[in-house]
């Protein structure tokens, strides 16, 4: 059985920063989420993250975890977290996506499966995505 874990934070990364830690965040990710078989995406902008896990149920929770206690967030919340039949976001240990903050999302206001369109539209239509492939299992 799958399981999947949507979560928003606000993010504490510093422009003059922000560019190396990211690549810190992927980088750490294709090492952590391919050894555990998650997959994933994760959207930023200059005031949050939303980050989708997707895999075995006490690994997402694991790496949840671990997650939480990062310093380059605060004030995570978790949007949905349930049992699923297939991955949203087979093809990505952890796809990478930059969000210009002109118009902030309302995270709030969007659900789960509003949240998963959104992404799969960003990635569609994004050539800055930074896509972090994994094997087809």
């Amino acid at each position: 059985m799958l399981f999947r874990l949507i979560y928003h934070s606000r993010n504490l990364l510093r422009r003059s920063s922000g560019s190396s830690e990211l690549l810190k965040i992927v980088r750490s990710a294709e090492r952590n989420n391919l050894a555990l078989a998650l997959t994933g995406a994760l959207l930023f902008d200059k005031h949050h993250f939303v980050q989708v896990l997707e895999g075995d149920r006490s690994k997402v929770t694991s790496l949840f975890i671990r997650i939480s206690q990062d310093p380059r967030h605060e004030a995570l919340s978790i949007i949905e977290a349930k049992d699923v039949t297939e991955r949203v976001f087979p093809n990505w240990s952890m796809a990478l996506i930059e969000r210009p903050s002109d118009a902030p999302l309302d995270l709030a206001a969007l659900s789960g499966d509003q949240l998963l369109d959104f992404l799969r539209n960003q990635l569609a239509g994004s050539s800055g995505s930074i896509a972090v492939a994994v094997p087809v299992w």
